[in-house]
């Protein structure tokens, strides 16, 4: 009878460590939606390439355990086309953000992309202060675009993205997008989205990038599925 008592109290702790570790796992995963957990045998390898390749050293803050700080490259994965680019950097001194285009994008990537901005508010008066990137890979049957509006007004700044798959067809997949909004400038309630890479990770080319929501910051892969663009994976990064 002890023995048994004894058994049937071992089975509740473990079953009580398992309802609280995967208590744990849910609220993590719940206040946390930038980094779900990742589980399946591609997303951990797709996680194991992106902190070989973008990852730096762990910032301080308090961040997940598995974080770091996102690594830049000056240019895309080897065999990306940068057919068009931009720069922003923030003018402490006049309390702005100025941003220049380097190599226009065709006509044509402007067209199509001008109406899918005003989908998302961007108004007709915002006709400057428009940028655009394009990328395209020979292993790659899209062009990946973005076009952003950025226009500061005092102490706020009004935003707009769009990063975006384009084919040979002209037809568009939305990948991102940030609808026109005025926000603060120096604490942005915006999420913005950076383009990081173009990479073959196991056999197709996915698009890798950053999520920056003011202090916390995150990479996301999307991938190609059936025609049809698919997130799988969002995480590491860090938050401060």
């Amino acid at each position: 009878m002890k023995a048994l008592l004894s058994t049937l109290r071992i089975f509740i702790a473990g079953l009580m460590s398992v309802c609280v570790s995967s208590g744990r796992v849910m609220a993590q995963t719940e206040n946390d939606p930038h980094r779900p957990a990742c589980t399946s045998p591609r997303c951990k390898k797709i996680k194991t390439f992106l902190k070989a390749h973008y990852c730096g050293a762990s910032p301080a803050g308090n961040g997940p355990d598995d974080g770091c700080e996102i690594k830049y490259s000056a240019e895309p994965g080897t065999g990306v086309e940068v057919r068009a680019d931009f720069t922003c950097d923030w003018n402490t001194t006049e309390n702005v953000a100025e941003c220049e285009q380097h190599r226009q994008p065709s006509l044509a990537v402007r067209n199509n992309l001008l109406p899918e901005l005003r989908k998302i508010g961007l108004p007709e008066r915002a006709t400057n202060g428009l940028y655009y990137r394009v990328w395209e890979s020979p292993l790659f049957d899209w062009s990946v675009v973005e076009a952003y509006y950025s226009h500061s007004i005092g102490s706020d700044i009004e935003l707009c993205q769009l990063i975006a798959l384009v084919d040979k067809g002209s037809n568009i997949l939305v990948l991102r997008k940030q609808p026109f909004q005025k926000t603060d400038a120096d604490v942005p309630a915006v999420t913005q989205w950076s383009l990081i890479d173009l990479v073959d990770v196991d056999g197709q080319v996915d698009v890798i990038l950053e999520g920056d929501a003011y202090e916390d910051h995150w990479l996301e892969v999307v991938s190609m599925h059936d025609g049809d663009p698919e997130t799988i994976f969002s995480g590491l990064g860090y938050y401060l």
